[in-house]
């Protein structure tokens, strides 16, 4: 008989992953956002010298796949899970002692780094637990520097809404809501892409997933 999964505590542990549970949520959304993370990556084209931030990058499993699209490259990540900062500066420890990463806490509010600091800055399926968006946005413009790109990657919310999750503490986008989100709070979309990618869930089912990328300066 199985046991009945407590999809609170799941939607918990997503936005804010703790202990050996939220370690190995971790572990699940590498594989299930490991392309999802790597287009939004690539959609940055990034530089020779390019300063990065990736907002809630769970264990940093990715940092090196940004830190491979240049020479000179540098990657930081700002995370609101202690448990997250402690695995992912285990699995970045060459990297961090490189110099070319660092993973630090945040609030989710305020970021611990200079204005203007990063010529791209990222986010994957992060929006929907955001408290005060356009808190965070002033944040992310804060800390962008003139010219700089910004990459939002979420997933729609006709696919969203089919999760049994979602219903507790998600707030959900259109493509379109998630633009005007944006623009509302000073950005400019330069690219929006959406794409209906397979992902298999953790019962070996496999999904469409409506992912949105909206490239913004």
């Amino acid at each position: 008989m199985h046991n009945e999964i407590d999809f609170k505590a799941v939607a918990a542990q997503l936005g804010h992953p703790q202990g050996d549970f939220g370690r190995q949520v971790a572990a699940n959304m590498n594989v299930s956002n490991a392309d999802m993370t790597r287009h939004a990556v690539d959609l940055l084209d990034c530089g020779v010298n390019d300063t990065v931030l990736e907002i809630g990058p769970g264990n940093g499993r990715f940092a090196a796949y940004v830190l491979e699209k240049g020479l000179g490259i540098t990657y930081t990540g700002v995370e609101v899970s202690e448990t997250m900062v402690d695995a992912a500066r285990e699995i970045n420890d060459a990297h961090i002692q490189a110099g070319r990463a660092r993973f630090e806490w945040t609030d989710g509010l305020h970021f611990p780094v200079e204005d203007g600091a990063f010529d791209r800055v990222f986010t994957v399926n992060t929006l929907y637990f955001w408290p005060e968006p356009a808190e965070q946005l002033a944040e992310i413009r804060r800390v962008l520097k003139p010219g700089g790109t910004f990459c939002l990657a979420i997933a729609s919310k006709a696919f969203m809404e089919t999760l049994p999750f979602t219903a507790f503490g998600f707030t959900l986008y259109t493509p379109e809501a998630a633009q005007e989100l944006l623009v509302d709070h000073g950005f400019r979309i330069r690219d929006t892409a959406i794409r209906n990618h397979p992902v298999v869930s953790q019962d070996q089912q496999e999904w469409l997933r409506e992912e949105v990328f909206i490239v913004a300066v």
